[in-house]
Parts: C-alpha cells; structure tokens; sequence
C-alpha cells in the first residue's frame, strides 16, 4: 500500500464528516431562524445533492483537463467552510436553501477530487483496496457525523455548522501545502465520450444512482415503519441504523480485498441480488431479527459501493477525475430522489386500516429498482464476469512468486 494512501484515507474521513454532521442541527436551526418551516427543512436536507449532482462532473471535467487537484481541492474546501457559516447566519429561508445547493457542489466536488487521487495511488494489484480503504473512510464519517453533531448541539443550535466550516478550512489548508496532483489534459468531449461508447462505466454507474435511490427511500421510512409498525423506540432505531452503517464501514476494505481475488462484477450482480431480496422481504422481517436485516443491508452495500469505486479507479489515469464525478454525481441525484419517491409513495398508499402498507410499498420500489437495473445490467455483468475471471487466473501470485 502507497505510503500516502492512509494520510488520505483520513483526509478523505474528515472532508466528509460535515456531510452529516449538520443533520442534527436541521430541525433547531430551522426552529430559531426559520419558523420552524418543516418544508423548508426537507428541502434543505435533500438540496444539497441537487447541488453535488451538477458540480461533480464540472470537477472531473476540469482535471482531466489538467487543472491542478491540490488548487482545485483547496478552492473547494474554502468555499465549503464559508458556505456551511453562511448558512448559519439569520437569512432568509430561499438564500438559506440557495446556499445549501452550493455548498453541497463544493462539499462533494472536493470528495471527488480526493477520490481520484486515491485512484492515482492504485497500482494494478492494489486499486481496489485502496478504494475500500477511501470508502471506509467516507462511510465512517457518515457513520459518525450525527452523532459528533449531536454532542455540538448541546453549545449552540448552529456549532455543527461552525465545526463543519472549520473542518473544512482545515482540508483547504492542507490541500494548499501539498504538491499539485496534474493528469493529462484532454478534451472534455473526448473524455465523457470515451466513458460512454465504450459502456466501460454506464453499469457501475447506474448501480451508484440505484444504490443511493435505495438509501434515499430507507433513511425516513425505515424509521416510520419501525416506530409505527414495531413500536420501537428511538433510540432502538438508531441502534438499528448504526449496525447498518458501521457494518458498511467495516467491510469497506475487506470487499476491497476481496475484489482482488473476484470477478468485480460478480461481486457486483451478487452484492446487488442479495440486497434486492433484502429490501423485497425487509417488511415482512420479524422484529427480533431486524437487526440481522440491517446488517445484510449495510454487507452487501459495502460490496457495491466498493466495486463501483474500483470501477472508476480503473479508469485510466486521463479519465480517473471524470469517472469519479460521475460516480458522486449519479449517487447524489440518486440520494436527492429516493427521499422524494418514498414520501410520495407512503403517502399515496397510506391506508389506516393496513399501517405498513404504505411502507411496504416503499421497500418493495427500492427492491424492485435493483431488479430492474440487474435485468438490464445481467449481460454485461456476464460477459465482464468472465473476462474478470480469466484475467484474475492469469495473474501470477501477489508475492511475485510463479505458481506452484
């Protein structure tokens, strides 16, 4: 493993930690300096990926065009932390949501810039790990974000904000003292193209967008459903929601790993087949074993989303910064919608007679979206499959040595 790749693995931890670090603070914020509009607090939770799923591709574009990472990352980072202040300041709600958008642009554009410096570190034996290791770190600041954010709620209503913007000056700051990460400049056109005629990337791609659509649906309903249907208390849910996470996180690397050693898109139709089940039967869990449910989800959600970064790393080196956009970008529109679909589905078919019917409409859409995207994704997982294969029994072992 490059010397570098842990220094970044951790930058990339603390670059993310502001994703959710904020959550906590939506409700009091809103509470004091905005009526307590619980519209406007949806909107803020889900606009910021609005945001992310239009700068990230400008971001890819404009390194693989040559623009230095290290400059690109620091104006990021620095308009990341003002944004997050800003956004505490008593201004109107519009301006607010406004600054929202542009701080999720400039939040998940310096994680795109960070992810594809990892992919640069990879050499053809150790990509994949390293971008588990880069998906541990992101999911593990997810993972604890809320509840740091939380802990800062007891200062002020807005400390998580001001925490977050700190911690983004801190990226900017390291970014300005690091040497300038350059990659070949070529057209955007060219890039963009190559990504799509070739179909290299069309289906990790698409497993990004449907795997945080699925997230998207669970992150509210999930919660209703358990209170509502399992009378749980909430503090039980989010004991749930925790196993989910950090079992994600735990088993960033590993799938990494293991990746090395598996057809990637085995990997990937697998991981997706088990987590389609998952959700399809996730209403019909019996309360005691919800926990092993969550624990299923987060599994095979750590081996799609390690896959789907490996995928991106092996974009050659001219192409890394666009696949990675592509990747945040699609995984952000993906998370902006799941959140929309379920509210509207719940809703819909709402019934008071059957409480989880609603619900259960609900993981049986975000079931079904994965379904869907393996019925149009099973030929070529198939084919890569077995080219995967094949090149992995080729490959000599990984101490040099010829085999036996």
């Amino acid at each position: 493993m490059p010397p570098r790749a842990r220094s970044l693995a951790l930058l990339i931890f603390f670059q993310m930690l502001p994703a959710t670090l904020v959550v906590p603070a939506i409700r009091p914020l809103f509470a004091a300096f905005h009526d307590g509009n619980e519209s406007a607090m949806h909107a803020f939770s889900g606009v910021n990926m609005l945001g992310a799923a239009l700068v990230a591709p400008i971001v890819g574009a404009l390194m693989d065009r040559g623009w230095s990472s290290r400059r690109i990352l620091m104006v990021l980072a620095v308009c990341d932390g003002l944004l997050l202040a800003a956004v505490s300041l008593p201004l109107p709600t519009t301006q607010v949501l406004i600054l929202r958008a542009l701080e999720g642009g400039a939040h998940v554009g310096a994680a795109t810039v960070l992810m594809a410096e990892m992919a640069q570190l990879g050499r053809e034996t150790g990509r994949q790990r390293l971008m588990g290791l880069a998906g541990a770190g992101i999911i593990f600041a997810i993972a604890l974000g809320s509840a740091v954010g939380a802990l800062l709620l007891k200062l002020d209503s807005r400390a998580p904000l001001w925490f977050g913007a700190l911690l983004a000056f801190g990226v900017a700051a390291v970014s300005a003292k690091s040497a300038p990460q350059v990659v070949k400049r070529e057209r955007v056109a060219l890039v963009v193209g190559q990504l799509l005629e070739r179909r290299e990337f069309l289906v990790p791609v698409g497993a990004a967008f449907i795997a945080r659509f699925t997230v998207g649906c669970l992150i509210v309903t999930f919660a209703l459903f358990s209170h509502r249907v399992h009378h749980l208390s909430d503090t039980h849910i989010g004991l749930l929601f925790s196993i989910l996470t950090l079992t994600f996180a735990c088993a960033m690397y590993p799938a990494g790993r293991l990746s090395e050693r598996v057809a990637p898109a085995r990997l990937l139709g697998g991981a997706g087949a088990v987590y389609a089940v998952a959700l399809l039967t996730l209403a019909y869990a019996p309360r005691p074993l919800l926990a092993l449910w969550m624990f299923v989800a987060g599994l095979t959600s750590a081996l799609l989303f390690s896959t789907i970064l490996g995928y991106a790393a092996a974009s050659r080196e001219a192409l890394q910064g666009t696949a990675m956009a592509w990747v945040n970008a699609a995984g952000s529109l993906g998370m902006l919608l799941g959140p929309i679909a379920a509210g509207v589905v719940s809703t819909w078919l709402k019934d008071p007679e059957d409480v989880a019917r609603g619900y259960r409409a609900v993981f049986t859409l975000a079931g079904m979206s994965l379904v869907i995207w393996l019925a149009l994704s099973a030929r070529w997982l198939h084919r890569m499959g077995r080219e995967e294969t094949r090149a992995l029994a080729a490959k000599p072992p990984a101490d040099g040595r010829a085999a036996a």
